[in-house]
């Protein structure tokens, strides 16, 4: 499933999409297609035990993410069938990309909740996988060596809601070209320079703007997301993704760090969460 989107703002500074009070009039809806359950799986959310549940809590957590974003839309995420064996990612979200040219490119979920754009395709918004071969609690807070689902749900809807990265440890993109393809979120990922004055990584054509050993070694160490939410989010400074991996936050109290909560919850979002959104 191809990892994501973002929702920079325009190219200059983080949009804060999330209405962090609720407003009574605009709200965004999430539809869910469980193929576990369109094509009777009989496990994941087709579980003749905990299938039921299971949805239910995915649904509860769309529905409060929903309900705090400051637009109006409804969108279509397709949850595929469930993996069972507990040997790759707990989770993994992320939002269809219709236009994959060079340049800086919107994902269907930013298109259709930040632009306002009509839904031009009959295929589905954004897709989500989960993994329940990894033990998992339902509610409340997991017992220890337990995850907490509605973190991974968060997560993983975050993703969708477009925070992450197309580039690669080489610095291409979605194409693997140069120019290339990326999202708005990379448009804003910087150099880590520790004083907040880092080298822009791409330009809005979809062109790498750092030769090759200068990339991989910011890469490596970690590349920062800077925008005027973001700073004012973390001291007045860029916020850090984690390692080589700009898809995830390096900070472990945030819902983006890219290993869930084990005995414990990540019950909402982080100030940084919500400032890269």
């Amino acid at each position: 499933m191809r990892q994501l989107i973002h929702r920079g703002g325009v190219l200059t500074a983080a949009l804060l999409l999330l209405a962090i009070t609720r407003s009574l009039s605009a709200e965004v809806t999430f539809v869910f297609t469980f193929f576990d359950v369109t094509t009777s799986t009989g496990r994941g959310f087709d579980d003749p035990v905990l299938g039921a549940e299971r949805r239910a809590a995915l649904e509860a957590v769309g529905a409060e993410i929903g309900a705090r974003i400051g637009q109006t839309s409804t969108i279509e995420i397709g949850v595929a069938p469930s993996e069972t064996d507990g040997t790759g990612p707990i989770g993994i979200g992320a939002a269809t990309f219709l236009d994959t040219t060079p340049g800086v490119r919107d994902g269907e979920v930013y298109r259709r909740i930040v632009l306002g754009e009509p839904d031009t395709d009959a295929g589905l918004d954004a897709g989500i996988v989960f993994d329940f071969g990894y033990d998992v609690s339902l509610s409340g807070t997991p017992a220890p060596g337990v995850a907490c689902f509605r973190d991974v749900a968060r997560h993983e809807l975050t993703h969708v809601l477009g925070y992450g990265s197309f580039i690669k440890a080489d610095g291409t993109g979605f194409n693997e070209t140069a120019p290339d393809m990326y999202t708005r979120f990379d448009a804003m990922l910087e150099t880590d320079s520790g004083d907040g004055e880092g080298l822009p990584v791409i330009d809005s054509d979809g062109n790498l703007l750092l030769d090759a050993p200068t990339f991989a070694a910011a890469h490596g160490i970690g590349l920062v997301f800077d925008g005027t939410a973001s700073r004012a989010a973390n001291s007045g400074l860029p916020i850090k993704t984690f390692g080589s991996d700009p898809t995830h936050s390096a900070a472990m109290s945030d819902v983006m760090f890219p290993s869930p909560a084990v005995g414990t919850m990540r019950a909402d979002w982080t100030d940084k969460d919500v400032a890269i959104l």
